[in-house]
């Protein structure tokens, strides 16, 4: 029988999207729901993605929509492998970093909303899991691409990189000369760093789109 190829460019949409949508829509039902104040959280950090996610119906939401994004990021980033190979370049082991990611992003997910001192010191090994093996795996992509017929990507996505690595970096800085003003910032940067992370995997997304990538199943009769 002929090979069946399959367009993996919605895997990549699902895997960006998914998580941002969720969160964004957990802030808006906590919101009207009055458990958080009304703002721009990029921007004011008037609550936390974990206060916005952890009560009230944002909390089914929430675990509804993250612990899929979770098994979309596995597979996602075992498709950039194949991808890479495709447009000749022999991935490293950061994708693998990237599958990692998902556990802790797994284990932030399902602890949420539980109180007390373990549980909260689950959601920090989550969150700082989530976003460290996230960022070295999009860096580990970003900088194989620039060896590929997308190296004008790759330059970009690099970028992109750079510059949640310095909004990260700002982060730690303020944190240790102004810890006052901090607090009312944190999550802010919280917010922001998460939409900088799924505007990379958007733009991978937009890569596999323009390149057709696909994979191609056969079956034996």
């Amino acid at each position: 029988m002929p090979p069946t190829s399959v367009r993996l460019a919605p895997l990549a949409w699902a895997t960006a999207l998914l998580p941002l949508v969720t969160m964004h829509v957990c802030y808006l039902l906590s919101a009207s729901e009055q458990l958080v104040p009304w703002c721009l959280p990029w921007f004011e950090g008037c609550t936390s993605i974990s206060r916005a996610s952890r009560s009230g119906i944002a909390y089914f939401v929430f675990k509804a929509g993250m612990l899929p994004a979770c098994v979309f990021m596995l597979l996602f980033w075992w498709s950039n492998r194949y991808w890479l190979r495709q447009l000749g370049v022999e991935p490293r082991v950061w994708w693998w970093l990237g599958m990692l990611a998902a556990l802790p992003l797994a284990l932030y997910t399902v602890v949420l909303g539980h109180a007390g001192d373990t549980p909260y010191m689950l959601r920090r090994i989550g969150v700082v899991g989530f976003f460290g093996l996230t960022y070295l795996a999009q860096l580990g992509l970003s900088a194989s691409l620039r060896n590929s017929a997308q190296s004008a990507a790759g330059r970009a996505l690099f970028r992109l990189c750079g510059f949640t690595l310095l909004v990260g970096i700002a982060s730690v800085i303020l944190g240790v000369i102004w810890p006052e003003r901090y607090d009312t910032m944190d999550d802010g940067f919280e917010w922001t760093l998460a939409v900088l992370i799924n505007l990379h995997t958007l733009w991978v997304a937009w890569l596999w789109q323009r390149s057709g990538f696909a994979v191609n199943f056969s079956s034996n009769p």
